[in-house]
């Protein structure tokens, strides 16, 4: 396209996502595809469906991904649930959602959701080991002993 055209911003938020359906048309894998365009194969796999149930305008129409309305109330109230039984990670909260409601996420859209949840990353403290003399000292005596001469 010459310098000069007017780029609407459908054409250029819908490009990429063109690009892989043609890519993948013309004959290269998912996973060539993934690596041409910089995209995770969830993304891929959602342009995919996309264009599959929608065609071209479901690809280039502006606000593409999940509403606020993704999950339901009464599948938030289920998904609130589960997450508070146990600390867990977005890939588990993805692969949760996918089984229960087969609802598909990326990790940026679980976690976009799990700050809308008023959920919050919480890194774990570290703390230096400590050695126990003693344990170590009993440990090494049955090591030796099973170990045999």
């Amino acid at each position: 396209m010459p310098c000069g055209d007017a780029l609407n911003k459908q054409t250029i938020i819908g490009s990429p996502r063109l690009h892989a359906i043609l890519l993948l048309d013309a004959g290269q894998n998912a996973s060539a595809v993934c690596q041409i365009l910089h995209v995770h194969p969830n993304t891929l796999k959602r342009w995919v469906q996309a264009f599959a149930t929608g065609g071209e305008d479901a690809l280039v129409r502006q606000g593409y991904g999940h509403p606020n309305g993704w999950l339901t109330a009464d599948e938030q109230q289920q998904f609130m649930a589960w997450l508070d039984t146990d600390v867990r990670t977005t890939a588990e909260a993805c692969a949760w959602v996918l089984e229960q409601f087969g609802k598909d996420s990326t990790d940026s859209g679980m976690r976009k959701l799990l700050k809308r949840l008023d959920y919050r990353f919480k890194q774990p403290t570290r703390i230096p080991a400590k050695a126990d003399p003693e344990a170590q000292a009993a440990w090494v005596e049955t090591y030796a002993e099973k170990r045999g001469p």
